[in-house]
């Protein structure tokens, strides 16, 4: 691994000095500025470079996954795949469920090395903290508990995708190899889950003893941010006492406060269809943010976005579809998108709609949400509260989020529940609404191991039998993914394994 290391040390080392030139202009807008190519390598010593390091986006922001095309909202059906002939070797594989495929990959996992890009920075920080020149006490405390946010948050986000969920009967499955140096030869053994789990508590917890008390750029860490996680981690870990503490203690905060709806526009652009048809497409105003606004975004704790490449198609699904109330929920009118999918040039022969949330426009990619939010935190703490038996507390939690999303002019639209698989199903089904695709897959994953199967998701779809990575379109096949299924672990590129020398083991299926 040494090159891949020495690449990315001079790489970021270069992004840092680049990006310090950017943060005297606007510290808002480098927040998605492009990371500058490849130079030499530089000493890591000054307060700037770690301001650099840590404010520049392509470090931030992470890759969407073929996570987006497993989940059960992915709707592509093999009638739009004949129009478009061809699908991303990811979109396929996720599609289709495949193992071998996705670990011979020959261009490797760039959401495997952005993660651990993150985790690369943060243990680079840490290790030249005592070096940097003008360090004061104030920043020190910042950055540290930046640095060890950073990497608690991408080893969540690796874990999510490439291990097993976290249950008593799953704490000695493989867990992630816990990089803890910049040195080329340190251990990449993966452990057990428990242990990556720990680690990344133990992250969090570093991270709260010297967070800024409240929220100042979204991109980096404070109280609030680190107390969203915690509740995160709880509740991913069936700890629904601490799960709901710690997102009232998020809550509190006055910097991150939810957004209504009501308040938010459409726009329109004029389109013609496949077959000539002269019509609009519409996207809400939420899609035409500006990357400073992006990043300061109101319902965020901490800025974190997916970038969904090119070709991934956010097609809803049936079943995903049929959870809205089309006439009064505004986040099926803002965000499924009309004739969205004549903007992919493609037709589904009728009201077409693809789901647009934020975009970015510098490389024309679809965003999704993943740090932690608003909306997600009184979700946590509704979910938190039924599953704790507090029926009522929990249908007041989630119809809070609830009135922010509908119509104001619409009548009876909160949630209401007379028991607590009621109370559950109800706020889950809300969650779902609220946090497509990425945060779907996890929660898909964890409610297979909690305490009850009255939540437990099927995931199944009809489409082309896939043979490395191309559909064959001469033969449909039906693909179902159990409930417990090992292949929620996604499996690691045998490129990773080769250049662990190994030591990385792979998933077993």
């Amino acid at each position: 691994m040494r090159k891949t290391y020495y690449h990315i040390t001079s790489r970021l080392l270069t992004a840092a000095a680049s990006a310090i030139l950017l943060i005297a202009a606007s510290s808002c807008n480098d927040y998605l500025d492009t990371t500058p190519s490849k130079g030499s390598s530089e000493v890591l010593d000054k307060s700037e470079q770690i301001e650099g390091l840590f404010n520049n986006s392509e470090n931030f922001n992470t890759k969407a996954t073929l996570v987006a095309a497993e989940c059960d909202d992915m709707g592509m059906t093999t009638d739009l795949y004949d129009q478009t002939g061809y699908l991303g070797e990811d979109f396929a594989n996720g599609l289709s469920f495949d193992i071998d495929a996705v670990e011979a990959y020959p261009y490797g996992d760039k959401v495997w090395n952005n993660l651990y890009n993150k985790v690369f920075i943060a243990n680079l920080v840490l290790e030249n903290m005592d070096e940097v020149e003008d360090l004061t006490a104030d920043n020190r405390a910042k950055y540290l508990a930046q640095a060890h946010f950073t990497r608690a948050l991408a080893l969540w986000n690796l874990a999510q995708i490439y291990c097993r969920p976290y249950a008593t009967s799953t704490s000695d499955t493989p867990g992630l190899p816990l990089k803890t140096s910049t040195s080329y030869e340190e251990n990449t053994d993966r452990g057990t889950l428990a242990t990556t789990y720990k680690f990344i508590y133990d992250d969090l917890k570093a991270a709260q003893q010297t967070a800024p008390a409240s929220i100042d750029k979204r991109w980096w860490v404070s109280q609030p941010a680190v107390s969203a996680m915690l509740a995160r981690y709880f509740l991913f870990t069936c700890q629904y006492d601490s799960a709901a503490v710690y997102a009232d203690k998020a809550l509190a905060s006055n910097n991150a406060t939810l957004q209504d709806y009501n308040e938010i526009g459409i726009e329109k652009e004029s389109i013609i269809s496949p077959d000539g048809v002269s019509d609009s497409v519409t996207y809400s105003d939420l899609y035409e943010l500006a990357p400073n606004e992006l990043a300061d975004y109101q319902e965020n704790y901490f800025s974190q976005y997916a970038e969904v490449e090119s070709g991934i198609y956010l097609i809803p699904s049936e079943s995903l579809t049929a959870l809205y109330d089309t006439d009064n929920d505004l986040r099926y009118r803002l965000f499924f998108s009309v004739h969205g999918l004549w903007a992919a040039s493609l037709d589904d022969g009728g009201d077409s709609r693809m789901w647009h949330k934020f975009h970015h426009y510098a490389y024309d990619t679809d965003l999704i949400e993943i740090g932690p939010t608003v909306p997600e935190m009184l979700l946590t703490k509704a979910e938190a509260e039924a599953r704790l038996g507090k029926v009522s507390e929990a249908m007041t939690s989630v119809n809070t989020l609830r009135k922010a999303r509908m119509d104001n002019s619409a009548d009876d639209v909160e949630l209401s529940a007379s028991n607590q698989e009621e109370a559950v199903k109800a706020i889950l089904d809300e969650r779902h609404r609220e946090m497509p695709y990425l945060m779907r897959w996890a929660d898909i994953r964890r409610l297979a191991y909690n305490e009850v199967d009255y939540d437990d998701v099927t995931v199944t779809r009809e489409f082309y039998e896939v043979e490395d990575g191309i559909p064959n379109t001469y033969k449909i096949t039906t693909y179902t993914l159990p409930v417990r299924s090992p292949r929620y672990a996604q499996p690691i590129s045998d490129i990773e394994i080769k250049r662990s020398g190994n030591q990385i083991k792979q998933n077993e299926y």
